[in-house]
């Protein structure tokens, strides 16, 4: 295989620039679209991130489509869950009109809320050859109930994911968008597109239960694997990788 080449993108997502990057040898003909989930730490200079899974990916033979969603990295915006939805639109919009072309198939793999939203996406779009949820929700609002929405809200500040100290004008709107984006209501509808949830045994964060929930609602195709000992964080896993040959 030639050389990883990152190629850096930039895209409009309802008035929000996203920033992201391209890694192929120009010889794949799978793209697998990467979606991250919610940092709930200030990052750290040390962790390479979803840029250094991409690689990791890219490495086995495909090539990876990474942006980050409004509110991390060196996108624009604040973080909100039916932004960083658009947003997904906005990243397989431009992956259909812009890159399909190159590859003869297009996989979508998100992890955590990432995860989540893939699910939503497939559900109502379809369109891909594949979608894989790493550690996902089935719902949001089992993660962030509502009586601690304050403190969620106050801790995504001192992350940087929301930016500004007046956002969301409406707390209400932001959690309701929580609430209409639980992947458990969608997941049934992802059939015909062929469904991988993955899970660590024993993930912190969200229990191993949701996957099991997740799977039970599914339609066919569809696989689950679970990793024992896993956490949360399943993109530091070495096994993730194996998920995807």
């Amino acid at each position: 295989m030639s050389e990883l080449e990152d190629r850096r993108l930039e895209i409009d997502s309802g008035g929000v620039t996203l920033r992201g990057k391209l890694t192929s040898s120009g010889e794949e003909d799978t793209l697998i679209v990467l979606c991250h989930g919610i940092p709930l730490s200030p990052p750290d200079p040390s962790d390479g991130g979803y840029p250094l899974l991409s690689r990791d990916i890219s490495s086995k033979g495909f090539a990876t489509l990474f942006f980050n969603l409004r509110g991390t990295g060196d996108s624009g915006g604040n973080f909100h869950i039916g932004g960083w939805y658009r947003d997904l639109e906005s990243v397989m919009r431009f992956t259909h009109e812009e890159l399909a072309g190159s590859f003869k198939r297009v996989f979508l793999a998100g992890f955590s809320a990432g995860g989540a939203l893939s699910l939503k996406y497939a559900a109502e779009h379809g369109g891909v050859s594949g979608v894989a949820a790493f550690a996902a929700p089935a719902t949001f609002t089992g993660l962030f109930p509502r009586e601690h929405l304050a403190e969620f809200l106050e801790i995504a500040r001192e992350v940087g994911i929301i930016r500004d100290r007046d956002f969301p004008a409406d707390p209400e709107s932001f959690y309701l968008e929580l609430v209409s984006s639980a992947a458990v209501d969608f997941v049934a509808h992802v059939s015909p597109v062929p469904l991988l949830l993955v899970h660590g045994e024993d993930d912190e964060m969200v229990p191993v239960d949701d996957a099991k929930t997740l799977f039970d609602t599914a339609g066919e195709p569809g696989e689950l694997v679970l990793l024992p000992g896993g956490m949360h964080r399943l993109r530091k896993d070495s096994r993730t990788i194996d998920c995807f040959l």
